[in-house]
């Protein structure tokens, strides 16, 4: 059942000259969501195909398009929404473009895409750098249609979009939770399987005495002391900051200047929880 049938976003991004900020507004408006427990099943399928055509593109202009397969786990919901949302958009080359790197994943052995997607992702990784082979036809392809433009165009142009003021934007969200069946079993069920990552942003948030707003990405391609590492970015009522867990350690750092805000004893955390 659809609890959120319409693409919510606020009047103040509809009204902006910067076309990035229609889609923002539809990407926090799907994390409020479903950082209040409403599932995908239950959004409009027609904000997600916006919400994941802006998470591929972040994905492949920042790792290529094997960062892009490797973070979702090549889940097949996911990739299809972006090739619903890509036609919808009218983003044509673009769309010729991701069914052309899918035939790479086709071609390969289930063993192969196993290895791959459960495997370290850096290092001698035959599997992601043939996913690669078309990053360069990309980047010159965005260079003259940027898929934020074929977003945005195609979101302020929706029948389902529809504009309010944070505060009503706010009583919609909660208009929406009070609709989920089976709250109280949700709750419950997320306290229990939250992984690791957010457990130890949680942890990071608390001793430097900040609201975690949200958890926005994670980087596989960070370096932190020569190293290759995974980092979590996440917003928090300071600003833009992101983590890297070392394991009984870990560490907050503002995303612009790289400066260290905190440092947190994360050695209770249950190592083998899901990151």
């Amino acid at each position: 059942m659809l609890l959120s049938p319409t693409i919510l976003v606020s009047k103040e991004a509809l009204n902006s000259e910067d076309s990035y900020d229609l889609i923002e507004s539809n990407i926090d408006s799907v994390n409020e969501l479903l950082e209040r427990l409403v599932e995908y099943e239950e959004m409009s399928p027609e904000a997600l195909k916006s919400y994941y055509v802006d998470y591929y593109l972040a994905q492949v202009k920042n790792g290529g398009f094997a960062q892009f397969i490797y973070n979702i786990g090549c889940d097949g919901e996911i990739i299809e929404l972006v090739r619903q949302g890509l036609a919808d958009m009218q983003a044509t080359r673009h769309a010729a473009l991701l069914d052309k790197s899918l035939e790479i994943i086709e071609r390969f052995s289930e063993e192969e895409l196993d290895r791959f997607l459960d495997g370290e992702f850096f290092g001698e990784n035959a599997e992601r750098d043939a996913l690669n082979e078309f990053n360069g036809e990309f980047y010159d392809l965005n260079e003259h249609e940027d898929l934020v433009d074929f977003n945005s165009r195609w979101l302020r142009g929706h029948p389902q979009l529809q504009a309010m003021s944070e505060a009503d934007l706010e009583a919609a969200f909660e208009a929406i939770v009070e609709k989920i069946p089976d709250l109280e079993e949700r709750v419950a069920e997320a306290q229990e399987n939250q992984p690791r990552y957010v457990k130890v942003i949680d942890e990071l948030c608390e001793i430097s005495g900040q609201e975690l707003d949200r958890i926005t990405a994670g980087d596989p391609t960070h370096r932190h002391e020569g190293k290759d590492v995974l980092a979590w970015h996440f917003l928090t009522d300071a600003g833009h900051f992101y983590m890297v867990d070392l394991g009984d350690k870990a560490l907050m750092f503002e995303a612009d200047s790289h400066k260290l805000v905190a440092e947190a004893d994360v050695s209770f955390l249950d190592p083998d929880e899901d990151d």
